[in-house]
């Protein structure tokens, strides 16, 4: 992931621009195309199964009429012949030929030996409900008025009657129908009833056949029915039994739509006259009454067609869209990305010191604008550059100036310490020599008088030797001769006693290694450093207590001057020329000087400055 970052951050912004628009309007599309093609393969598939669902009721609703049709039929035909001969027995009576009472015994043994169906059967009631003649000796003489579809034929008395009825011993109720009609000088309900599933012979097929096989699904599509043994009642292709048939996956479908009856399935199917097996969808629903199955299928492949339809165009209009799409992606990013290069160039131009750069033929939009901007900051840049330069120019002058009036004034002060140094050394030395000389004679000559001044004399001859001396020490420390031969590590220890004599103060000397530096220029001004740093602690911090220490680290002399004085103050102005000149002998030597106040208190100075061979060969010698 931070690798695919990575690339696109480097990226030119053309490509950015292309591959972030052109992936977006893509996306986009692509998820428009996919909500389109879903939604459409979703109203196709509801409108396949609402087509076969509404087309099996159709059919349901057909073979129901057709059933109920033929069974009503069947039903009166056989109502309206047991009536004609009840009126003929009834005529017999009324000629005088035989009884009333023998009439009835004859009607009741002919209508009793009737069957309908395999179990149905004609019983009589009158208008009380009352049971007259049926097949059951035992129903006879009972009243039956509350049962609802006896009130119903207590009320009508002619006609056709469908209703629900179960038997001793069965678990649910089946449906029946009657057909009834009314012989009125005996008040007679002639009724013939059976149960509907015994009439599914009767039902002529012929008279919706061809209704149900011009019912087409696309090219292919058609409806059938059969029965749960998988007997086929009505097929456009097929007859005979087909429970056992299977798909091209070996799947006993028919005998699923048998066992289940009612629901939807989808199958492999190939027809005879087809050399290709292919998916089909069918919906079937149950009548129960008859043991039939109404089934309505269609292949999906010729359902789908509009869908392919639909899937084709979308992927036309995608790869239209993005044949459009990145020539003008492409362009849009070039017509975005070229000023920017333009501005990109002047950047580098101006980078590399041409000021007068500036930005042509600008347009009005955001780059335009920023083009603008940067006209604006490079004339700025133009004048504040020439502006600066006349400043460097003239400070530069004046740090030359000042460069050359601190060599002066450094080249003054060390000929003067030298020349002091020299008159101290080689003039009043001698003098105070000659004068110790004669105080010795003074002192000889008073001891041979006996005089007691002659240990007053001895006194003057112990403080002139000892003020010449100092005087050689003060004279040394103003102008230290021969430091790479004594080596610059005892020139400090003598410049931190000559301190300790002259100004009664603490100072310590500590040297890690002996140092000789050969480069005589190199060991002056390192040591006029300390001995300006040390002279400040004095003077100005007004330090009782300094630490010198000298030790040469991975190549590198480091002198360190410490005090536990005031500490510094910039606004010294005399210890700021020290400190200046201090800076110029460091950056003479190409040392670096460090002025920093201690935590504790006091200042602490440190010069880092290159060690030479020998001074480096003598660290190793003396730390093993």
């Amino acid at each position: 992931m931070t690798t695919i970052r990575s690339l696109f951050r480097d990226l030119p912004i053309s490509l950015k621009l292309l591959g972030a628009y052109a992936t977006v309007f893509i996306v986009t599309l692509l998820i428009g195309s996919i909500f389109l093609y879903s939604l459409v393969r979703q109203t196709i598939e509801a409108n396949i199964e609402s087509e076969l669902n509404n087309t099996t009721s159709i059919i349901l609703s057909m073979v129901r009429t057709a059933a109920k049709t033929s069974i009503k039929n069947h039903l009166r035909a056989a109502a309206a012949q047991n009536k004609k001969n009840v009126s003929w027995i009834y005529k017999k009576v009324l000629a005088g030929e035989i009884s009333e009472i023998e009439a009835k015994s004859m009607a009741r043994e002919l209508l009793l030996n009737q069957s309908i169906g395999k179990t149905g059967y004609i019983y009589v009631i009158d208008s009380q409900g009352l049971a007259q003649i049926h097949p059951n000796s035992r129903v006879e003489g009972k009243n039956f008025q509350n049962v609802s579809f006896v009130r119903e034929q207590m009320k009508r008395k002619e006609g056709y009657l469908e209703y629900e009825w179960q038997n001793p011993g069965e678990t649910s109720p089946r449906p029946k129908s009657l057909y009834m009609t009314y012989f009125a000088p005996w008040d007679w309900i002639i009724s013939v009833t059976s149960y509907r599933e015994e009439f599914a012979e009767l039902i002529a097929v012929d008279d919706f056949r061809d209704s149900i096989l011009a019912l087409r699904f696309g090219k292919t599509g058609y409806s059938f029915i059969l029965n749960s043994k998988g007997d086929l009642i009505l097929h456009p292709l097929l007859t005979g039994n087909a429970y056992n048939y299977k798909d091209a996956e070996g799947n006993l479908f028919v005998r699923t739509i048998c066992t289940r009856k009612r629901g939807k399935l989808i199958y492999s199917w190939k027809n005879p006259e087809e050399k290709e097996y292919r998916k089909k969808l069918v919906i079937f629903n149950y009548i129960p009454e008859y043991d039939w199955i109404v089934a309505s299928s269609c292949y999906l492949e010729e359902s789908y067609a509009a869908l392919r339809q639909v899937r084709t165009i979308v992927l036309a209009t995608l790869a239209a869209t993005i044949l459009l799409a990145l020539p003008i992606t492409w362009l849009l990013s070039i017509y975005i990305v070229r000023p920017l290069k333009r501005l990109m160039s002047s950047f580098r131009k101006a980078g590399a010191g041409d000021l007068k750069v500036r930005m042509d033929d600008l347009s009005r939009d955001e780059i335009g604008e920023l083009g603008g901007y940067f006209n604006t900051f490079m004339e700025e840049l133009h004048r504040s550059n020439e502006k600066l330069g006349a400043e460097v120019k003239e400070r530069e002058q004046a740090e030359k100036a000042s460069q050359r009036l601190e060599r002066e004034i450094l080249d003054i002060s060390e000929r003067e310490h030298q020349k002091i140094g020299r008159n101290l050394h080689d003039d009043l030395c001698p003098h105070l020599l000659g004068i110790e000389v004669l105080s010795a004679v003074l002192k000889q000559k008073l001891e041979e008088q006996s005089l007691p001044e002659a240990r007053n004399a001895g006194k003057i001859q112990a403080l002139i030797q000892d003020s010449i001396r100092k005087l050689k020490r003060l004279s040394k420390g103003l102008y230290p001769v021969d430091l790479p031969d004594h080596g610059f590590d005892s020139a400090l220890a003598d410049l931190a006693h000559l301190t300790q004599d002259i100004f009664g103060v603490t100072c310590h000397c500590s040297c890690q290694t002996v140092v000789r530096i050969n480069d005589n220029t190199v060991a002056m001004h390192a040591y006029y450093i300390a001995h300006e740093g040390i002279h400040n602690a004095i003077k100005h911090a007004k330090a009782q207590n300094i630490f010198v220490s000298l030790c040469v680290r991975e190549g590198k002399i480091i002198l360190e001057i410490k005090d536990d004085g005031l500490g510094f103050e910039q606004e010294d102005d005399n210890r700021g020329m020290g400190l200046r000149i201090m800076n110029y002998r460091a950056r003479r030597i190409g040392g670096e000087l460090s002025v920093l106040k201690d935590q504790n208190g006091g200042t602490i100075i440190t010069l880092v400055f290159d060690a030479d061979p020998l001074a480096e060969k003598e660290h190793t010698r003396k730390n093993g």
